[in-house]
């Protein structure tokens, strides 16, 4: 029996962060804790097969909105595969074809614009040039918003007409079905259970086709209803999915915050928070498949509503024994037992803080100060929980004081005596469109010019601001940048002195290589005098 479909949750595009390609490297792979074990053991070279890669690391949990679609479907009897990453999983989706398919779905919740579209299109049209391929999520959505500005005569939509899909009708991705629509699970399966049956597909709603010479938009319906549906049933879901020994969860989705950067489309109906009592059952679920870590992808931890030292000692009292890490604004963490979050099993938190000069977050409309920031990294390093920090360098007023500001903020808080670890990315600016920093009155506002990678603005450009990136990774010395590729299990058992010790080491070395002036019995004697003891 034919294959309902192939569900693809990314292409496997990597991040625009400006310190992730400074990172270490070893024979062309990043240097992540089980890469440099294989490099030494092997005597400075890589040999496969490297024990402990591709699973129990942050980067290995599969994308959730993959997940969520395949439980979906299979919810509502459809026969359905799924592709985490295509570029990764390419042979596995030849193999998939000899199941004749009748669709591919390809989510866009992580593509990054129409040329990365348009290439996995071209990829899987040379594989299976007849299928029949749908296209929907957030990135189509969010093309189908710039098509609607493009009628506002000083809105820039001419600039992302090469970036969005639906301006233009040439070099776009050879798609038969968009559907336009924030949720749009129903559509999906109205459109798979048309194509089951061999029936035209012309009159579905919030939909769009490429016919000819223009794109032909079906009508508009209102099809939210109140965000109450984003449980999994993980009891269902094939053991494949649990292969990496890690998962992403929400406990939480939406965002209440209106960040002048962010082009996240806000709509109140697709903000709520997941019951406890479902969470707490969820996790027990992937507990029982072997997960032993959760990534909780909520854009804020439960909204940061203020019942996190309850909901600690809820997981505490269930005994729930996942280790997990989460995205929370620092806010919510203020009044936290730091304590009681470890016991929980929260091992790391991810910080949005994104700059310490305080002129420089009331430009970005954080709502928040470097204060509230510097109280809580010291309440988590020395209490043991790790810190991701995520920088922006170059937004409309930043200038080189805010960045010496944000950089010594970094340095003075590298804590090499705490117990929690403290890591950073730092991400140059991006004037994306739909975000509020990218309307007429604020371009005029700032002298800001450009699009996307390129811009200017009265204080400072692209290239100024990549250049502090780089100046920034050289000058900190007793912290690094995120290696989400870093096996949890081996830093484990590393403890935190030695973990501290090596990123310290491998730090060093990325500068060392950036410079040209590595040698192989460097990196070898560096890492062996921290890493003796796991050899």
């Amino acid at each position: 029996m034919a294959l309902d479909a192939i569900i693809i949750s990314d292409s496997g595009v990597d991040t625009v962060s400006g310190t992730n390609p400074l990172r270490l490297n070893l024979d062309g792979r990043t240097a992540d804790i089980q890469v440099i074990l294989n490099y030494l053991k092997h005597g400075g070279q890589i040999k496969i097969p490297i024990e402990g890669d591709g699973f129990m690391s942050w980067a290995s949990a599969p994308k959730l909105n993959g997940i969520y679609l395949f439980s979906y479907l299979i919810k509502h009897t459809f026969d359905v595969e799924l592709i985490n990453s295509f570029y990764n999983e390419k042979n596995r989706f030849r193999r998939l074809l000899e199941r004749r398919p009748r669709a591919v779905i390809i989510s866009t919740t992580f593509m990054v614009g129409k040329q990365t579209l348009r290439k996995l299109i071209e990829d899987i049209r040379n594989i299976a040039p007849d299928v029949f391929i749908i296209v929907g999520g957030s990135f189509v959505y969010l093309s189908y918003l710039m098509l609607q500005r493009s009628h506002e005569p000083n809105y820039d939509t001419a600039s992302a007409k090469d970036d969005f899909l639906f301006l233009g009708i040439d070099d776009e991705p050879a798609v038969d079905l968009y559907i336009i629509s924030l949720r749009g699970e129903q559509i999906l399966c109205d459109a798979l259970e048309k194509i089951k049956k061999s029936q035209p597909i012309d009159d579905l709603p919030n939909s769009a086709r490429l016919e000819g010479r223009a794109y032909h938009f079906t009508r508009q319906i209102d099809d939210i209803t109140e965000a109450d549906g984003f449980f999994i049933d993980w009891e269902s879901l094939p053991g494949s999915i649990f292969n990496a020994g890690v998962v992403p969860m929400q406990a939480s989705i939406g965002c209440s915050y209106d960040c002048a950067f962010c082009n996240f489309t806000k709509d109140r109906r697709l903000t709520c928070i997941k019951p406890l009592d479902k969470l707490v059952a969820e996790l027990k679920a992937v507990s029982e498949r072997g997960i032993r870590y959760v990534w909780f992808v909520d854009d804020n931890f439960r909204l940061g509503k203020g019942d996190l030292n309850a909901v600690c000692q809820r997981f505490i009292d269930e005994g729930i024994s996942i280790q997990w890490m989460t995205f929370i604004r620092a806010s919510t963490l203020k009044k936290i037992d730091v304590e009681l979050l470890r016991r929980a099993g929260c091992t790391e938190v991810q910080l949005g803080l994104e700059s310490a000069d305080p002129q420089m977050l009331k430009y970005m409309n954080k709502k928040t100060n470097p204060h509230l920031y510097d109280e809580v990294l010291k309440k988590l390093l020395s209490g043991g929980i790790n810190c991701s920090c995520y920088f922006i360098f170059g937004f409309p007023g930043e200038t080189n004081e805010s960045v010496r500001r944000t950089r010594e903020f970094i340095e003075n808080h590298e804590y090499p005596e705490f117990e929690g670890n403290l890591a950073w990315s730092i991400y140059p600016f991006i004037l994306t469109p739909l975000s509020p920093i990218y309307k007429p009155e604020m371009r005029k506002k700032y002298n800001l010019t450009g699009y996307l990678h390129t811009w200017q603005h009265q204080t400072m450009n692209t290239d100024q601001a990549k250049e502090h990136i780089v100046k920034t990774f050289f000058e900190l010395n007793n912290s690094g940048p995120i290696y989400r590729g870093d096996n949890l299990d081996i830093f484990h058992r590393m403890g935190s002195k030695r973990r501290k010790s090596f990123e310290s080491v491998r730090h060093r070395l990325s500068k060392i290589a950036l410079k040209g002036q590595i040698e192989k019995q460097d990196i070898i004697q560096s890492f062996n005098h921290v890493l003796s003891e796991m050899l």
